[in-house]
């Protein structure tokens, strides 16, 4: 049962403004390596946003004399390709992932991947919200929010959480229980991961995180 879980923060709207990555690499589920890496996006991107840095508290002059995501995926590829990847609010960051392999003309592996937020939305309905430190604070999983290691390491271990409590022996297992679909990325094109339409079922109860019971940003460079 092995996944990696990313996370990445943006100079601005822009994709390819990505500025920071967090990686956390998990096998047999259970986490064995955590890393995060400040990335210099290319010119054409422009100045950071005010509202970003706000966000995560980086500047551009901090990234001046790092490498690129061209520089950096021979690092990444390893613990990327042919891994499920996981995500809170995939739909972000996994366009980032594929815009930056765009950009700097690099082939687009195959990748899998699954979102925590529908994972969430599915096993703990009635919480609050389902934004990753609503999860995390739910599940006691410490979290230093938008600082892209911290959102990494924590999107995995909600997953960690998903498959305990569902007794699911892999990601593609817990995804069939919880009728959701895979997302996957490859040279051919993007298939979003998605929800099936909410089915009657027994639901977890608030503040309840060890029963088994569950239900079932924009730019362009």
């Amino acid at each position: 049962m092995n996944y990696t879980a990313i996370d990445f923060e943006t100079g601005n709207a822009y994709y390819t403004s990505a500025c920071s990555i967090g990686v956390s690499v998990f096998e047999n589920n259970q986490p064995v390596r955590q890393y995060v890496r400040l990335i210099r996006p290319p010119d054409e991107v422009g100045a950071f946003h005010w509202y970003n840095i706000k966000i995560h508290g980086i500047r551009r002059a901090q990234v001046e004399q790092e490498p690129t995501f061209g520089e950096l995926w021979p690092l990444l590829r390893p613990d990327l390709e042919d891994h499920i990847l996981v995500c809170h609010n995939a739909m972000f960051d996994t366009a980032v992932l594929r815009k930056c392999l765009e950009f700097y003309n690099i082939p687009v592996p195959n990748f899998q991947y699954i979102c925590t937020v529908k994972v969430s939305q599915k096993l703990w309905p009635d919480l609050e919200n389902h934004k990753l430190d609503t999860v995390a604070a739910f599940l006691d999983i410490p979290l230093n929010h938008h600082e892209a290691g911290s959102d990494a390491h924590a999107a995995g271990l909600i997953l960690q959480n998903a498959l305990q409590q569902t007794g699911c022996p892999s990601v593609k297992a817990l995804a069939e229980r919880l009728d959701i679909r895979l997302g996957e990325i490859g040279p051919q094109g993007h298939l979003s991961c998605s929800s099936a339409k909410k089915k009657p079922s027994p639901r977890t109860s608030r503040g309840s995180k060890s029963t088994t019971h569950f239900s079932k940003r924009s730019g362009s460079i």
